[in-house]
């Protein structure tokens, strides 16, 4: 891996004019497009997934991008700007940068608030392969010093133009993040932040309906939201803390069992504690606290006496419990949070992150799913042969219980004929981090003014290029 010196590129942002392709344009479609890579290594992504800073994402990009022809070579339509998803961990898309125009790939990123691109200067391998802003090449530059130096240019994203926007020239590719001002670098406004000051927009809000599958369409809509992609009614979630797009997290449970795997693996050792507890329905759900609390009473004393039971015999069995037929309704599901006060909640919040695919949590808690999953806890691979036994496992955000199917928290590989797991243990961060794994089931709508998450079950037709 590459380190990570000097010039850092980010759009720094002043309160310069846009300019728009057509004025009556207030809201902008953004196809998202899935390619796969067919040097895909899923350990090494797994790796880098942990790292989340924005310096530290940069690194990570891959510079054998797989690119349809098509999408690099035909100018788009006003509003249009075609994003691949490369290695199942970033959307990328073509942006353009200065008069004559120089084009570069940057990931749409939540978990970001800068926007950088890579600069002529960096000689690194990895920036050798990709495009670097000449700024020399422009008729509009300037020249700073902040860890390198800063240039003022045109910027055009998706038919939006940004003239005499100063920007900060990194050694690495790309990112459009779009994230709060208060994560950004140095304070500066994001790119989305000043569409919304400039009102460029009709409301304050994008959502992402990301691609269910390879070579095949999604869409990041800016100023608004599209109610025939997804089903149902949109779930809020408020924001905790308006930096990153960040909520409460109140559990995760694996199929139909009772017990939250966030308190089990704080509570408990999980080299002697049997899976079959994880598993196995222990308790009802509560009606009132009351009950809540013996039920946690005898949730306790049921794992006292399992933990007994569970010396000299294997940790393993019974795992899984087999499903005597696939359920006719493959879509996702949302469940209503039992009434408060009904278990033990531990205090966790989790971001929302476009700028990983992978399930970024605690190590405790990662380790407990790996083995109820049959994972390399470390590697994260697992065998293809039983993923029809797989239950879903089912993440508490904001008082409602969203589904993470086997099909969104298993990566399979159809030419290597392997399969591994998303969930992947964190061991500096104080969120779990939630990405394309869980957001690809569903439509997520992101509102800057109220502060605040929806989500809903996706219904997004596939649209292959």
């Amino acid at each position: 891996m590459v380190q990570l010196t000097a010039l850092l590129l980010l759009l720094l942002t002043t309160p310069t004019n846009f300019a728009l392709g057509q004025q009556n344009c207030k809201r902008i479609s953004i196809p998202l497009q899935r390619s796969y890579n067919r040097n895909n290594n899923i350990l090494v992504a797994r790796r880098k997934a942990r790292e989340n800073k924005d310096g530290k994402k940069l690194m990570m990009l891959p510079a054998d991008v797989d690119f349809d022809e098509e999408t690099h070579d035909v100018e788009p339509d006003f509003g249009q700007v075609r994003l691949t998803d490369a290695t199942d961990t970033y959307y990328y898309g073509v942006i353009s940068v200065g008069m004559p125009a120089q084009n570069f790939t940057v990931t749409f990123d939540t978990g970001s608030a800068n926007m950088w691109i890579p600069g002529v200067r960096c000689q690194s391998k990895a920036c050798l392969q990709h495009n670097r802003y000449d700024h020399d090449l422009s008729g509009h530059y300037g020249t700073g010093e902040v860890r390198g130096f800063t240039s003022q240019d045109t910027v055009k994203v998706g038919g939006i133009t940004i003239k005499d926007q100063p920007c900060l020239i990194p050694e690495f590719d790309g990112l459009f993040g779009l994230a709060f001002k208060s994560l950004s670098s140095g304070g500066l406004v994001p790119p989305m932040v000043r569409m919304i000051e400039e009102n460029l927009v009709d409301e304050p809000v994008f959502a992402f309906a990301l691609s269910q599958g390879h070579r095949s369409f999604g869409e990041l809509l800016l100023g608004g939201y599209n109610e025939l992609h997804y089903k149902g009614d949109l779930k809020w979630m408020h924001v905790t803390r308006p930096k990153y797009w960040q909520v409460t997290m109140e559990g995760i449970w694996y199929g139909d069992g009772k017990l939250n795997l966030l308190t089990l693996s704080k509570d408990h050792d999980l080299g002697t504690l049997p899976l079959n507890v994880v598993l196995t329905n222990i308790t009802d759900v509560a009606t009132s606290e009351e009950q809540a609390a013996r039920q946690i009473e005898d949730q306790e004393m049921a794992i006292k006496k399992m933990k007994k039971k569970a010396k000299g015999t294997d940790p393993d069995m019974d795992i899984m419990r087999k499903k005597k037929h696939p359920p006719e309704d493959t879509s996702v599901k949302i469940k209503k949070l039992l009434p408060t006060g009904s278990e033990k909640k531990p205090e966790t919040s989790a971001i929302l992150d476009t700028g990983t695919s992978f399930l970024l949590g605690d190590p405790n808690t990662i380790q407990l799913i790996s083995r109820i999953i049959g994972a390399d806890y470390k590697t994260g691979d697992m065998s293809c042969a039983n993923l029809q036994n797989l239950e879903s496992f089912w993440v508490s955000l904001g008082g409602y219980r969203f589904e993470i199917t086997p099909d969104h928290y298993v990566y399979r590989d159809p030419e290597k004929k392997t399969c591994s797991s998303a969930w992947v243990p964190s061991y500096d961060s104080p969120f779990w981090v939630l990405g394309d794994s869980f957001l690809r089931a569903y439509y997520a709508v992101f509102d800057m003014k109220d502060k605040k998450v929806g989500l809903a079950p996706i219904n997004m037709p596939l649209k292959h290029y």
